[in-house]
């Protein structure tokens, strides 16, 4: 009787293929799952970070965070938290891994503080962080959990915490949220929210798919679909020229206005307006009044 020693070439390439295809299929299963995974990781941070003003307003008179620089240096939000949260990792992403040393434009640099205040430890100094505090549509012209900055002299100013009673729709108000700003880390739609993101012009290009996850005032966090514009292509860093907003209309003035009429101060950003409404001036500037935007493919 004749016994058969092995595999056929042909026996082996049936295997091999019948292995590559399970790989092909199975391959970018785990790697949306591994996606998944990070996105409700981030989802978690948010909503930790957004717990923790809830904590610092219930210890002064339920007033948001207030922002201030003094001599030159800033106190930001996750060193007001720290006593609350006593956790820097939750506001790092999971999926944004950026440094960017002093010296350079928009520089992370977490250890510009006052002395007395909390500094990260040294490997997380320029790291950037992955979340921002809603400071408005337009960086400085307040509108949304802090006013409009105010300078007192040279290296001193502020951006002052408001009353969170006076929220129009405390559920639709963002407290925090993904962004890709740098040391300021906010969410405003003009000036953070895109400051480092480098990648294609396309919202499926931005981070989870374009899906930014929030915290509100109310407490609850969830993921809201981002549309994308470009309306300065020549910014230098090229996110600077980016804006990024709920892709749904009704819900831009809701996530970045206290109130539709909460007043905002345009000259902060630069622009030759006198103050108004938080919505008249989301309205104004989605219309392309001050420069065009080019809207961005899904």
């Amino acid at each position: 009787m004749r016994i058969r020693a092995g595999f056929t070439l042909i026996e082996l390439l049936v295997v091999i293929a019948i292995i590559a295809i399970l790989a092909a299929i199975l391959f970018p299963v785990f790697a949306q799952a591994k996606a998944a995974a990070k996105k409700s990781q981030s989802l978690s941070n948010v909503k930790q970070i957004g717990t923790a003003m809830h904590l610092y307003m219930g210890d002064a008179d339920d007033t948001t965070p207030t922002t201030y620089y003094t001599g030159g240096k800033s106190v930001d939000i996750y060193q007001s938290f720290q006593p609350y949260l006593k956790n820097m990792d939750v506001f790092f992403s999971p999926v944004w891994q950026k440094n960017v040393p002093a010296g350079n434009s928009e520089a992370c640099d977490n250890s510009n503080t006052p002395e007395g205040y909390y500094k990260p430890k040294t490997e997380d100094q320029s790291r950037c962080i992955g979340y921002g505090y809603n400071w408005g549509f337009g960086i400085w012209a307040g509108g949304a959990l802090v006013g409009a900055e105010v300078t007192l002299s040279p290296g001193e100013s502020y951006l002052p915490g408001v009353s969170a009673t006076a929220a129009e729709s405390p559920a639709q108000i963002a407290s925090f949220g993904d962004t890709y700003n740098g040391r300021r880390y906010t969410i405003s739609a003009i000036g953070s929210i895109l400051t480092h993101y480098d990648g294609p012009q396309r919202n499926s290009a931005l981070r989870h798919g374009g899906s930014f996850n929030f915290s509100f005032l109310d407490g609850h966090a969830k993921s809201m679909k981002m549309q994308g514009y470009t309306f300065n292509p020549g910014a230098n860093p090229k996110g600077a020229g980016y804006i990024a907003v709920p892709a749904k209309a009704d819900e831009v003035s809701q996530l970045f206005c206290l109130t539709d009429t909460t007043t905002v101060r345009p000259a902060n950003l630069g622009l030759p307006l006198p103050d108004m409404g938080c919505k008249q001036f989301i309205d104004l500037v989605l219309s392309g009044a001050f420069a065009p935007l080019t809207k961005w493919p899904n």
